[in-house]
């Protein structure tokens, strides 16, 4: 627990206080409208299949279009490998959460195919040895289109799973001229649903040599570009995959919408949604290769710099470009092994006890008028914020960076400016989304900007990510959030700030000295002579609200720590 006993105690606290009981009615009730998603995606990945061989791309493509999309603040529920079980479920859950949306995407990358004209996706457990065993072993595509529909403005499946499909060669037939065909059949989606083939009805797709397939690989160029309304996203990508494959593949979108224009990244304030363009040609010139790597430099997805370098291998930005692709391999391969070392850790730490229960904390309305309690008293413009904490929300691996962090000293050990961050959730790819806040400037602070806050979205990678408009370097160790920047205009000036739990999702490990502990150990004396004032105060005080409380024990102990701890427990 944070405590202010440096804050000399008077009026002027009540009326912080008052502040931040302000704040956290404003932000505590206006969370529901805040908390519905807008939003929201179901990304699949299918590649290592039972009966048939492996696929090498499905998993990764699906990654990193889920990546994507949380970019482009879509809630993702992403699955991998599925059985036909798991996709039933995952669509039926997934068309719960699309009622109310402005935005339902699926994206699916495996096998698909064609049965009678209707078309199937396919579990990794399937085995179709006869047509008839397709209802029972198979999605239908008609089902999920059916999903997407319930959302407001756009429903849209993408599909990347027009390949040559093995099953289909050795699949018996109950009827002589029931077709099997090659790739997908053409479809009719209903008004609101657009889709896209990676190829033409009829066809079959490439998987290509790189990371992703070609269609992928050209869809994650183009998803997130400012101002590229859906209907000249698609149009790109036909492009690019026609030119990739010398025509042999054409990707195909099926499905009308009315005139309103739909972005899945809006334009730039002042700018003209963009034209639609051509490929670049290998043989580009160094401007062209300048403008690829732009759009480019800001991904976290390695299979943009694969492509970059074969378009581009003698580009200046080559050596980046490799660097680039060997720390996002890196990354993936830390968020593999991230929760199986989280998941031993449960077994062997807690035998016997329902981790759910025992590792979760809930985020109250007390929690709530504390952190506006010490956002007032560092003077923090605090931004609305919803944080779930409810036990129908799983916990990952970085669950434990789920938090508002803070502190009672500025940077540099209080000659900088006061400082909190407030992360709100971080997803299965480990995308941790949430705020920073600065607090009035300092004597010592390098630029003297007013308080306000940014909000961020940036991948843990090794307990560690970096706040780029800052720009902050974060890491958690030992429970201690560290923060580090370096002065732009003085590259050998380097200020840090520690952070420590205001409220936490996950309880602490055991091994962890408590942050509050820590905090007492580092007070002067005359903190601790504080707390013995505190822990020999009466107890029973008499209040239903944490305000009535704090007013009560301010007729007993001194100092603004003692009468919150006072206040938030009835009792010292």
């Amino acid at each position: 627990m944070l405590r202010f006993t440096d804050i000399d105690p008077g009026e002027h606290l009540m009326r912080f206080f008052g502040a931040a009981i302000l704040l956290v009615t404003s932000l505590w009730f206006g969370q529901p409208a805040l908390a519905q998603q807008a939003r929201v995606a179901l990304v699949i990945g299918n590649g290592a299949y039972e009966k048939v061989p492996e696929l090498a791309n499905p998993t990764r493509d699906a990654v990193d279009i889920g990546r994507a999309l949380e970019r482009l603040d879509f809630k993702v529920t992403q699955i991998k490998n599925a059985n036909a079980q798991d996709m039933r479920k995952a669509v039926v859950e997934f068309g719960r959460s699309a009622e109310g949306a402005d935005l339902a995407v699926v994206f699916y990358a495996g096998h698909g195919m064609e049965v009678a004209g209707e078309n199937w996706l396919i579990p990794v457990s399937a085995e179709l040895r006869s047509d008839t065993d397709i209802e029972s072993e198979a999605i239908s595509l008609r089902s999920v289109s059916l999903q997407v529909s319930k959302a407001r403005k756009l429903g849209l499946v993408i599909l990347d799973a027009c390949r040559n499909n093995p099953f289909a060669a050795k699949m018996k037939r109950s009827i002589s001229n029931r077709a099997v065909a090659r790739g997908l059949a053409p479809t009719e989606p209903s008004d609101n649903v657009l889709i896209a083939y990676s190829a033409r009805d009829g066809t079959t797709a490439s998987d290509g040599d790189g990371r992703n397939s070609p269609f992928t690989a050209s869809l994650l160029r183009h998803i997130e570009t400012p101002g590229l309304e859906i209907s000249f996203l698609f149009r790109r990508v036909r492009d690019d995959v026609m030119a990739a494959t010398k025509r042999e593949q054409q990707p195909f979108v099926y499905g009308s919408l009315s005139k309103e224009e739909i972005y899945l990244k809006v334009p730039v304030a002042g700018a003209q949604a963009p034209a639609v363009s051509t490929p670049t040609p290998v043989s580009a010139t160094a401007a062209e290769d300048e403008q690829f790597w732009l759009a480019i430099q800001t991904s976290n997805v390695a299979g943009l710099y694969e492509d970059f370098l074969i378009r581009y291998p003698r580009s200046n930005y080559a050596a980046e470009a490799r660097q680039r692709i060997k720390n996002l391999k890196a990354t993936e391969v830390a968020a593999v092994s991230a929760p199986t070392a989280l998941a031993a850790s449960d077994a062997s730490g807690r035998q016997g006890t329902d981790s759910r229960t025992a590792d979760r904390n809930l985020f109250t309305p007390e929690d709530s008028q504390k952190v506006a309690a010490v956002a007032a008293a560092q003077q923090l413009i605090l931004p609305s914020f919803t944080i779930a904490s409810s036990q129908d929300v799983p916990l990952k691996a970085a669950s434990r960076f789920v938090g508002v962090w803070s502190n009672k000293l500025g940077w540099s050990n209080g000659k900088g400016r006061y400082a909190m961050l407030i992360i709100t959730d971080v997803s299965d790819t480990g995308l941790a989304k949430g705020y920073y806040l600065w607090g009035p400037p300092t004597k010592g602070s390098w630029v003297k900007d007013q308080p306000g806050y940014r909000s961020f979205a940036e991948y843990i990678t090794d307990n560690k990510f970096s706040i780029d408009g800052t720009p902050v370097s974060v890491k958690l160790e030992k429970n201690v959030l560290a923060l580090s920047s370096v002065n732009k205009n003085s590259t050998s000036e380097t200020a840090n700030i520690e952070l420590r739990p205001i409220w936490q999702l996950v309880s602490m490990p055991k091994d962890t000295e408590p942050a509050a502990k820590q905090e007492r150990s580092s007070q002067p004396h005359a903190a601790k002579r504080a707390d013995k004032t505190e822990s020999s105060a009466p107890a029973g005080v008499s209040g239903t609200t944490m305000e009535e409380r704090y007013r009560a024990c301010r007729k007993l102990v001194k100092g603004f720590a003692q009468r919150d701890a006072c206040a938030r427990r009835g009792a010292l």
